[in-house]
């Protein structure tokens, strides 16, 4: 690891809605792989976004990044079931009925187990190999979807276990072969303006915590929308600056990791950055699916524990409560979830 530490430029406006007032956050070290240096959060005035300011500059993005960054780990994927088991048997029925489309291997006691199981989220995700909603392929003719920042390759063979046609797209040329050999997906290395050969249009284009690491969200969205085919999907995942570990915690929050998140939207703003690059159909939701873990992690920083996202610690009982008392205010309409889920459509 480079014992340098990274350059920060001042933003003179929010990345997001461009207001020029902000209160400040904190001020904090790497917590995670102690890259040198401290660094300063901010809450836009307006939108309510918090971001990182002064900001890392571009050229020195790569130092916040050493050898133990999780995705360069090998990671676990998913086995599917022997075709023809029950357990094959009632994924398909699961997602016969949450994605649509005929299934000729699900029998009629199948499918009504099916419509029944399929209203649970979690039950749906399972059935999607662990992926949420607004993933599933196209019915009756093929898709492709492009994945910006596979990390490890899990998600994108996910993807592909589902029917995509997956493409990858990687910043880091490491982090890049990794996810392709997770994966068996074609990945390229570059960036979302600059990546060599890599050619749309996509039906789906998918970042999983992807966009609080990019400079420039709305030039990132743009190119989104270029690459996406009409009626295409845009799904984004991303830390909830609202969390509840980042309103109790502070900066020890996973939420924050302090100097690789650039840029956390609240849900609102994400919304309304979307609309303006030109997307329709916005929706924004928060989710508790990963509460307890994010629970645990932020405890273990706030006490100074060595910890990694590849082999998390299992959460303890208390993290346990809280995740459960996260995942009942979600479902009351608070947006006090772990995540931000936010989908759109191209016109």
């Amino acid at each position: 690891m480079s014992s340098r530490a990274p350059r920060g430029e001042t933003l003179h406006a929010c990345p997001v809605c461009g207001c020029a007032g902000a209160r400040e956050r904190f001020s904090s070290p790497d917590l995670l792989l102690s890259v040198p240096g401290a660094f300063r959060y901010v809450e836009c005035d307006a939108c309510r976004t918090v971001y990182q300011n002064p900001r890392v500059r571009d050229e020195d993005l790569a130092l916040c990044y050493p050898a133990g960054y999780f995705t360069h780990a090998s990671r676990w994927v998913p086995t599917p079931a022997p075709a023809g088991s029950v357990r094959d048997r009632l994924r398909r029925a699961i997602r016969r009925a949450a994605d649509g489309g005929p299934d000729a291997a699900v029998s009629p006691p199948f499918r009504l187990a099916g419509a029944v199981l399929a209203l649970h989220p979690g039950l749906r995700r399972r059935a999607r190999f662990g992926l949420i909603d607004g993933l599933e392929p196209p019915v009756g003719r093929p898709g492709r979807c492009l994945e910006v920042g596979p990390g490890a390759g899990v998600d994108l063979f996910c993807l592909r276990a589902l029917g995509w046609e997956a493409h990858g797209l990687e910043l880091d040329p490491a982090g890049a072969e990794r996810a392709q050999q997770t994966s068996g997906c074609e990945v390229r290395v570059g960036t979302l303006e600059a990546a060599d050969g890599l050619r749309g249009p996509f039906d789906l284009v998918y970042m999983s915590h992807v966009l609080e690491h990019v400079p420039d969200p709305a030039r990132a969205l743009q190119r989104c929308l270029e690459l996406l085919a009409p009626g295409g999907r845009l799904v984004l995942v991303y830390p909830n600056p609202r969390a509840l570990t980042a309103r109790w915690l502070g900066r020890f929050s996973c939420v924050f990791e302090p100097p690789r998140h650039l840029v956390l939207p609240a849900t609102e703003a994400a919304v309304a950055l979307l609309r303006t690059a030109g997307f329709v159909d916005v929706r924004a939701e928060t989710s508790s699916r990963h509460a307890s873990a994010s629970f645990a992690a932020s405890r273990y920083q706030r006490a100074g524990a060595s910890w990694s996202w590849s082999r998390p610690h299992p959460p303890a009982a208390g993290d346990r409560l809280l995740g459960l008392a996260e995942g009942l205010l979600v479902a009351l309409g608070a947006p006090v979830g772990e995540e931000v889920i936010v989908r759109a459509r191209k016109r």
